[in-house]
Order: structure tokens, then C-alpha cells, then sequence
């Protein structure tokens, strides 16, 4: 299979690359940073491109499937699905790994396009919503999840990207919907905390941020309430975190580069610090029952995150290639 990386050389593009190179794929890298691009593709073995997705995009032809793996897509500007148009455009499936809840619900745009081009635009294949709502669907088993909440939380010495942390900044103190008792409330972006446990006397907290769940999953499941937190093991970063997102409800502090500047180098001086235990939880509610599923990832293991998101590319493109390749 032809396969185009956009933000190949990022901390999961890259991986992704490795894994799709390993299954023998005939793989391209993609990114602006054309001398990076070829030096990965050359220790991997595979092609390099220049491109830009808010830029030109007429290389992305002569694929079979583009996957956008350039971090969290946004709605911002005039046309967040650029991309995905080009490629159903060029006759190509399209995939991304976006877990911006905006950006994943309005995939659905697409639908018209997708259809005529007889091509699958999927957006969100990572662990939320694609993960979280595959163990949803499992724990509740053909039931009415009642409450559905789940939660992610890294180990400090996972990697983590600029297009990550940029993410989760721009959230911090910032007005976000949470579904709730069959209603909509507004929160701030990590806030309210709780406390996970796991086996092997794991506990680690956990704060409020905004991923596609909590868009979707209300009307998809038909859950009452639908809760998303997220985690970082080191208490001086969760804190600190939480002081930002605080000052940021009260003052408009932008998310520019030399903020990002400052928590990168932050995060960069404590990154010696914590372990590579991190992990997912889901819990659901299903008359009256609670049911957990969680996996926990330690040291080396921890690169199974990158590898689920692999395998749940995978599976959407054999789905779609291998039965009726068109959007559902």
C-alpha cells in the first residue's frame, strides 16, 4: 500500500512510519522540514517530501491513503480540511490522528465528497475518540452506557510533542462544554480534579480538558454524562498547569512561542524525573453497574500507545479497502 505520513518526523508520525515500514508498506514522509524528512526516511529506508498542509498541496497525489499525523487539527483558519479534500480530491483515502473534539466532530462534513470520491475520510483514530469508544462499547456490551468517564495519564518520561503540549495550553482556563445529567455545563480547561487508581497500588490524578468524547459520545451512546481527564505524573507540573489555566480565566495570556518556549524547557528540565508508568482508564455505568477497563503501560511499554494507534489505522483502511470503501 502507497502511504503518505504528513508530520512523519513527530513523536507518533515517526513511529507510525517505523511500524508501517516494518509491515513492508511503500511509504512516504512528509514534512516542512524537508533535511529532517530525509534523514528519518534514509534510517527507515523509505521516500521523503517537502509539504506543508497549510500550504502547497499537490504532492499529496499518487497514494493510495495520506494519514495526517502533524498533531492535534484545529478548525482555525478558513479551511481546516484541506487536507482531507485533497486527498479525496486525488482519489485517496484519508486518515488522521486528531483528538481535537471540534476538529473530529466536524469530520462529518466531508460526508458528500467522501461518498462521490467512493474514499473513507476518518478523523480521530487515536486513543480517544477511536480507543475510548471501542472499550465503551465492549464494557457496556449492547446496553445504555448511563455515564461514561475516562481518563489518560502519561508517565513524565513518555515523549510528548510541541503540537501536544500546545494543545493542552491552549485549553488551560479556557470555557469548555461538559455533558452532564442530560444537560450541558461549562467548565475550564484543567479543572477539577480526581484521583485514579490502578493495580499494583498506582494512583495518579487527573484534570478536565476537551477531547471528541464529550461531543460525541452523548448523542452516539446516548450516555446521561461523559467526562474526559487527563494526567501528568509530576505534582510541580500538574500544579503548575493548574496556577496557568487559573491566570488564563482572567487574563488572555496568548499561546505564542515564547509561552511554549517556557513550558517545553520546564518540561525538558524535569523530563529525568517520574517513570515511564502511565495508562488508560474507562469506566461506564450500565444499570446501575460499574464496569472498568485499564491498561497500564510500563518502561518500554509505553510504546504501545503509539502502536494502538497504528493498529486502528490498519483496521480502518483493511475495512475500508477489503468491503465497501466509502464513507459511513
Amino acid at each position: 500500500m502507497r502511504v503518505l505520513i504528513v508530520g512523519g518526523t513527530g513523536v507518533f508520525g515517526a513511529r507510525l512510519a517505523e511500524l508501517l515500514v516494518r509491515d513492508g508498506h511503500d511509504l512516504t514522509l512528509a514534512a516542512r522540514n524537508f533535511r529532517r524528512a530525509q534523514r528519518l526516511a534514509s534510517k527507515l529506508g523509505c521516500a521523503a517530501l517537502r509539504l506543508d498542509r497549510q500550504g502547497d498541496l499537490t504532492g499529496v497525489a499518487g497514494f493510495d491513503v495520506v494519514v495526517d499525523a502533524a498533531g492535534p487539527c484545529s478548525t482555525e483558519g478558513n479551511d481546516p480540511y484541506r487536507l482531507a479534500r485533497a486527498a479525496l480530491k486525488a482519489g485517496q483515502h484519508y486518515l488522521d490522528l486528531s483528538d481535537n473534539a471540534a476538529f473530529c466532530a466536524g469530520i462529518r462534513s466531508l460526508d458528500a465528497e467522501a461518498r462521490a470520491a467512493g474514499r473513507a475520510a476518518i478523523s480521530g483514530l487515536s486513543t480517544v475518540p477511536a480507543l475510548s469508544s471501542a472499550a465503551v462499547r465492549a464494557l457496556s456490551a449492547g446496553a445504555r452506557p448511563e455515564v461514561i468517564e475516562s481518563a489518560i495519564l502519561p508517565g513524565n518520561r513518555s515523549p510528548r510533542g510541541l503540537a501536544v503540549m500546545r494543545s493542552i495550553l491552549m485549553q488551560a482556563g479556557r470555557p469548555m462544554p461538559v455533558w452532564r445529567g442530560g444537560a450541558w455545563e461549562t467548565v475550564s480547561g484543567w479543572s477539577q480534579p480526581k484521583s485514579y487508581d490502578w493495580p499494583q497500588g498506582l494512583q495518579r490524578q487527573a484534570w478536565q480538558i476537551e477531547v471528541p468524547d464529550q461531543r460525541l459520545f452523548p448523542d452516539h451512546f446516548g450516555a446521561d454524562s461523559v467526562a474526559f481527564r487527563a494526567g501528568l505524573e509530576l505534582a510541580v507540573m500538574r500544579y503548575g498547569l493548574a496556577a496557568f489555566a487559573y491566570l488564563r480565566r482572567w487574563v488572555p495570556v496568548p499561546i505564542n512561542g515564547f509561552v511554549l518556549g517556557i513550558f517545553k524547557l520546564g518540561a525538558d528540565l524535569l523530563a529525568p524525573f517520574g517513570s515511564g508508568r502511565g495508562g488508560m482508564s474507562v469506566m461506564v455505568i450500565t444499570n446501575g453497574e460499574r464496569r472498568f477497563w485499564r491498561m497500564l503501560a510500563e518502561g518500554e511499554m509505553g510504546l504501545m500507545f503509539p502502536r494502538l494507534r497504528y493498529a486502528l489505522c490498519c483496521v480502518a483502511v483493511s475495512f475500508r479497502l477489503g468491503r465497501n470503501p466509502r464513507w459511513r
